[in-house]
């Protein structure tokens, strides 16, 4: 028998703004408006530990969460794991929408009668290749993006009982395959799928339904049309209780199709009670400065983050850099950098430098001077989503384990790993525990040998493919649902071998190899829409520019929105660049003079003009 709700109180000490804790203690379906730096996941861990220890997620009923990206549902899972007893850990399931969706065509693939059934061995849309040739292959020419997008858009906007004339003929084509044409879904599709399971299969439904009594939706303002018609196909109208969390002001992913009324549909659909958290736990007072400005240009209602009391009233430092080049750009931001790590400590992964558009705009020029100064930086974007996937951290820390016997935390993952796929317990009897330890060391000691030998990165391949099937490719499947679909383990692990060979040989040491693919040591680029849910002690915003911010005239409010996500990534230092000539090109900073603007009535932004 658990504690009471009326008892129970936030595990380490901590505490809680009101509504915060109210939010926490809400059994029935609520909305939580969280800012930057609000703490949406501390909430949403305490929320669970609360749950869980009180016992009103009863057992044997799960915590579902779902997130929008792999890194949100990857951080919440740690954090729960660090919270919570083990037996209690295991009722707490974190997915993101579409790994969530996918988990379930992949494991009731057969219940969709053969015309909606896909080829088992679909692969995962990458791009728009696939789509636009059974486009072309049913007579339609997708010339442009306009065009292109309206009517991949449209393949997901009709029920599957519904589709008729070239979008009946295309999802054929990309189901089944033809000719040239693999088997291929968007995950758009795949949700579709999912929801005509769910709708003509009354028993999964309900089986759904019961394991799952409570479910939390992390980062809602970036949930689109066909995710939220999932969530009302599982639990609209059933006694699960819902919590969505989510900030409007940071709703920067209309472009990929986020619903864009969905805090209203979610509180009419659901009944639910809204919950607005002030406190800010990240940014220094001056930079909040800044995001309560930028705050009441994008809605009416005046809002006023408090810092958190960890910081006194005077810390924080924001600056407005400008430039006739970008070549002196880079090489002041090089100079900053090293300033900021031999001066202040601060580490390669406590600063990032963020830009509006593409990372391969900038990456190569910056990257380059930034070595001149033994600086390491790389295009984030390529390692981000390998670096969360549950296999690619297996092989790691196997290997890790394999170099370093005092890696305790590797060790951990790889031990708890391997006893979760054998369906033992840590009480299991001693005899079990023995032999499973003797088949550790065995491994272990084989596979440093077989480090310590390679030449290739076809043998390291072949390497990677024995550790993952110590641990069972079935085993691994079965317990991570996203593997079960065609070739994608085997795409991960390519994947991992070609960069790890890489790293391998700049570095001529294993371990060292490991950790500069993690990013260690390294300092990330990436976009503002890569860096959303993160963190960093030091933000460069490079590019603010009219040319970086082509989009603004007709999406304005979205790229303000853009703009405030970006700027909030900052815990204590936040500068801005502008380079009036880049690749050659003049640039000007006329368009987006409104962010300008902003900056300026925040009265804390110097402005520095650099030669």
């Amino acid at each position: 028998m658990g504690i009471s709700i009326k008892e129970w109180k936030p595990g380490d000490g901590l505490i809680l703004e009101p509504a915060a804790l109210e939010a926490v203690k809400d059994l029935n379906n609520s909305l939580v408006v969280a800012g930057p730096g609000a703490g949406k996941t501390e909430l949403l861990t305490q929320k669970a530990s609360c749950l869980l220890e009180t016992n009103s997620c009863a057992n044997p009923s799960k915590i579902l969460a779902l997130s929008f990206k792999k890194d949100a549902a990857v951080n919440l899972k740690d954090r729960i794991k660090l919270r919570l007893p083990e037996n209690l850990e295991a009722r707490f399931i974190s997915h993101t929408f579409d790994s969530f969706a996918k988990g379930i065509l992949d494991r009731f693939l057969y219940a969709l009668p053969e015309e909606f059934r896909p080829d088992p061995n679909y692969e995962i849309a990458g791009n728009q290749n696939e789509f636009v040739r059974a486009f072309s292959k049913c007579r339609e020419n997708l010339y442009n993006n306009k065009i292109k997008k309206q009517y991949i858009d449209n393949l997901t906007k009709r029920r599957l009982d519904y589709l008729s004339g070239v979008y009946k003929d295309v999802w054929d084509k990309l189901l089944k395959g033809d000719g040239d044409i693999k088997p291929t879904l968007s995950f758009q599709m795949i949700s579709v799928l999912a929801i005509y399971i769910l709708e003509s299969n009354p028993l999964i439904l309900k089986s759904l339904r019961k394991t799952y009594s409570h479910v939390f939706l992390d980062e809602f303002q970036d949930t689109t049309r066909v995710q939220y018609a999932l969530v009302k196909v599982c639990f609209h109208n059933t006694e699960t209780s819902i919590t969505a969390v989510g900030d409007n002001r940071q709703r920067i992913m209309l472009w990929a199709g986020a619903k864009p009324d969905i805090f209203d549909s979610y509180k009419n659909d659901f009944n639910s009670k809204e919950y607005t958290l002030v406190m800010n736990h990240r940014s220094a007072p001056r930079l909040l400065e800044i995001q309560k400005i930028v705050n009441n240009y994008l809605q009416d209602i005046p809002f006023s983050p408090i810092a958190n009391p960890k910081w006194t009233e005077d810390e924080g430092v924001a600056e407005i850099w400008y430039f006739n080049d970008s070549i002196t750009e880079a090489e002041h931001i090089a100079e900053r950098i090293t300033q900021l790590i031999q001066q202040h400590q601060i580490s390669y992964r406590d600063i990032c430098i963020i830009v509006k558009q593409s990372v391969l705009q900038f990456c190569d020029e910056i990257v380059e001077v930034l070595e001149k100064a033994n600086i390491q930086a790389r295009n984030e974007a390529k390692f981000q989503d390998l670096l969360k996937e549950d296999i690619v951290l297996l092989i790691l820390y196997t290997l890790k384990s394999a170099l370093n016997v005092k890696d305790s935390d590797a060790w951990s993952f790889i031990w708890e790993a391997k006893i979760f796929f054998e369906g033992k317990s840590s009480i299991a009897p001693p005899f079990i525990i023995d032999e499973l330890r003797k088949q550790f060391k065995i491994m272990l000691k084989t596979v440093k040998r077989r480090l310590e030998k390679i030449t290739h990165p076809e043998e390291l391949n072949i390497l990677l493919m024995d550790i993952v099937d110590f641990y069972d490719t079935n085993k691994i499947k079965k317990h991570y649902p996203q593997y079960l679909q065609g070739p994608y383990i085997n795409k991960l692990r390519e994947e991992l071998t070609d960069y790890l060979y890489q790293y391998f040989m700049s570095k001529n040491d294993w371990i060292a190899a490991i950790d500069s693919f993690r990013g260690n040591d390294s300092v990330p680029i990436m976009t503002i829409h890569k860096s959303k849910g993160l963190e960093f002690d030091v933000v460069f915003f490079v590019g603010f520019d009219d040319n970086s911010f082509w989009s603004f005239s007709h999406q304005e409010d979205e790229d303000k929105c853009t703009f405030f996500v970006g700027l909030s990534r900052s815990k204590r230092n936040l500068y801005f660049t502008f380079s009036k000539n880049r690749f050659g090109r003049r640039r000007t900073n006329t368009d987006i003079s409104i962010l300008y603007q902003m900056l300026d009535e925040s009265g804390v932004v110097k402005e520095k003009y650099i030669d």
